[in-house]
């Protein structure tokens, strides 16, 4: 911009000496120098905190389907980026050995509701103990218990959609095993409507940025497209600052340890409308306007203008 600036002043100098309003002499020759160096303190170094940019992108949450029971793959009922509720078949676990649990447990809880009864009969003509009908009283809960347990997995064999949305990249095939360790999804949800769009701000602009405040949004899918936002939630944290449990100590500060970004949630003022356009990752720019340095706000408009436009060439 400031080179831009620059040009259309040497192209109004140009004129200026050829109508004869001002001679060329040193002071002159040497002005575009001096307006670049002005145009830097007075408008470009004051704009970095007035209306600060930052890069821009489009998060969309993902879920990690991992099934609560282990087994082979029977039935995959799905293609990949079908819209799906919440509750519908993603796929289905072979169930054989969850049922024959269920029948084992259940003629196990029936015979001992069987002892139980003969028991109390025993006990209530003083021919039985006591410690019997309290022996099978047990033998019964714990049967109960486990039938529940095992009622739940039969059922767990059947993976359901969590919400709304869709499975992408589906490589999940019958005969395939899955199992229910944590350390490996299967499928990849990702959910309706789950997005936030995030601009990246340096530290040394964050202090400026209040909730509410305008913003300018250009995104490299929409070429020639300005939107309009407002500041949401403002997220005073980054990666640099998350400590994981880990057996390795963690890196104390250094000075050469760069300086991450602070994320900013921007919500468009047509949200309902725009929201759902925008693909999850998408990138771009943002431009948020504070009540710092105003008269830079147009600048940075124009910038934004001119960077849309050029992403028609990127």
């Amino acid at each position: 911009m400031i080179v831009f600036l620059t040009l259309l002043y040497i192209a109004a100098l140009f004129l200026a000496v050829k109508i004869g309003i001002v001679k060329l002499n040193t002071f002159w020759k040497i002005s575009p120098v001096l307006w670049m160096v002005a145009l830097f303190f007075v408008l470009f170094v004051p704009m970095q905190w007035g209306a600060p940019a930052g890069a821009v992108r489009m998060y969309q949450s993902v879920i990690e389907i991992i099934p609560n029971v282990s087994g082979e793959v029977v039935e995959v009922p799905i293609k990949p980026l079908q819209k799906l509720e919440k509750g519908d078949v993603l796929f289905k676990i072979d169930p054989a050995q969850f049922e024959a649990n269920v029948q084992q447990i259940t003629a196990q809880l029936r015979l001992a509701e069987t002892n139980l009864a003969r028991a109390e009969d025993l006990m209530a003509r003083n021919l039985g103990r006591q410690v019997d009908v309290d022996i099978y009283a047990a033998e019964v809960n714990v049967y109960k218990a486990q039938l529940t347990n095992a009622t739940w997995e039969l059922e767990k064999t059947v993976v359901r959609a969590p919400n709304k949305g869709e499975v992408v990249a589906l490589l999940l095939r019958p005969g395939q095993r899955v199992g229910s360790l944590a350390v490996r999804s299967w499928v990849a949800f990702v959910e309706e409507g789950q997005r936030k769009l995030v601009v990246g701000i340096p530290q040394s602009r964050l202090r400026h940025i209040k909730k509410g405040q305008r913003a300018d949004v250009v995104l490299q899918v929409y070429p020639g497209q300005v939107f309009q936002a407002t500041v949401g939630d403002i997220i005073a944290i980054n990666s640099a600052a998350q400590l994981q449990a880990t057996g390795i100590i963690p890196q104390v500060p250094a000075a050469t340890d760069p300086a991450l970004p602070y994320g900013v949630q921007l919500i468009f003022e047509d949200n309902d409308l725009i929201f759902p356009l925008i693909p999850g990752g998408a990138v771009g720019t943002a431009a948020i306007y504070t009540k710092s340095a105003a008269a830079t706000h147009v600048i940075r408009r124009v910038m934004m203008h001119m960077e849309t436009w050029i992403n028609y060439l990127k």
